[in-house]
């Protein structure tokens, strides 16, 4: 067991917690996480690509020669990917439209 409170493991993230932002600073906040997101699945979804396009080749031959369960174990990989890719872009929809709504929604003065 440790010698220091629960609380103490998080002391250094105060300063996070602590600090009043105001509402475009959130909002700002929460659109840069989405974008930089957003541009990591990017990258993700164009390295695929190109491993896609090496593993069929330029002529679309096949130049590793591989066998029926290699194209059909390459191809589950793939459609995981893709599958995942698709289930973080459906998060990120999601926390775009909350941000959206946070943004729409009555608020007092002193909150800007």
């Amino acid at each position: 067991m440790s010698d220091h409170t629960h609380d103490e493991e998080f002391e250094h993230l105060a300063p996070i917690f602590h600090k009043k932002l105001h509402l475009r600073e959130v909002v700002l906040h929460l659109m840069e996480s989405i974008a930089d997101e957003e541009f990591a699945l990017a990258k993700l979804v164009c390295a695929e690509a190109d491993k896609i396009h090496a593993f069929v080749g330029e002529k679309k031959n096949f130049p590793t020669c591989p066998h029926n369960q290699q194209i059909i174990d390459f191809n589950q990989e793939v459609s995981r990917l893709i599958e995942a890719v698709v289930m973080k872009e459906w998060l990120l929809l999601k926390k775009l439209e909350d941000t959206i709504r946070f943004v729409e929604r009555p608020f007092c003065e002193d909150e800007e």
